[in-house]
């Protein structure tokens, strides 16, 4: 069992050196799997230096493929290039402590339904006050938890390619986000930008609900204090309004 564990790490690892991903993962990772298990039976009387040789090379198998298929399945929720830019009017769950800077808010959002195209399950988008300085936008008060009905555009993730720097679009794969936009200001009458629900039970929502609270109770304690930022990181995980500090 060791010496498969290692094979099997060393598969995983393997993948990581690939340029692309291969083909059909899953299916191979299947047969593989079959593989393994009639190479185990046919070789378990078998002299211990050739059994342990079929256990490496297993894991290595299973390990590469197993790799393959949970980056196939990470990956395969995409927008399509034609699809960016669009209006697209999406129907979903606020599933994340949303972030209000100067120019308005950001949050992750849950895509229930999509019109106009298909959409990833999770999207990152930011609702601006307006553009080039121009306050032309009323910006929704969105809580976790909530069902909202909007409007948007989006794009692939896209990062800076710096070297040793962040890595945006990792962070982004990290976190299930397949899609980053914005909230058109001016919708359609027909599909505008509207609370539906003013909250959706489920366990996830009431975490980020509990976060929401202890964030807004510590931020009302703490006005105007320096240091306020880093309690609220300490206390809910929130590290975002710590620039803030930094930059006073």
């Amino acid at each position: 069992m060791p010496t498969f564990i290692l094979g099997f790490a060393a598969g995983a690892y393997w993948l990581q050196t690939q340029a692309a991903l291969p083909a059909h993962a899953g299916a191979t990772l299947v047969v593989a799997c079959l593989a393994c298990l009639l190479a185990g039976y046919a070789l378990r009387h078998q002299h211990a230096l050739l059994r342990l040789f079929s256990a490496l090379t297993g894991g290595i198998i299973l390990g590469f493929f197993w790799a393959a298929w949970l980056a196939q399945l990470a990956l395969a929720p995409q927008l399509a290039l034609a699809d960016e830019g669009r209006d697209i009017t999406v129907t979903g769950i606020i599933a994340s402590l949303p972030y209000h800077f100067e120019q308005g808010v950001r949050f992750n959002f849950v895509v229930e339904k999509a019109v106009g195209a298909p959409v990833p399950p999770l999207i990152a988008l930011s609702w601006y006050k307006g553009f080039r300085d121009e306050v032309t936008n009323v910006v929704g008060d969105v809580q976790p938890g909530e069902r909202w009905q909007l409007t948007v555009r989006l794009q692939r993730p896209h990062g800076n390619a710096n070297p040793m720097g962040f890595d945006y679009e990792v962070w982004l794969l990290e976190q299930g986000v397949r899609a980053t936009g914005y909230v058109r200001p001016q919708p359609r009458a027909d599909t505008p930008n509207v609370r539906l629900d003013s909250f959706v039970v489920s366990f996830g929502n009431v975490v980020e609900a509990c976060r929401a609270a202890l964030r807004a109770r510590i931020e009302r304690s703490l006005a105007g204090k320096p240091y306020a930022g880093v309690i609220v990181a300490l206390v809910v995980g929130d590290q975002r309004a710590i620039a803030l500090v930094k930059d006073n």
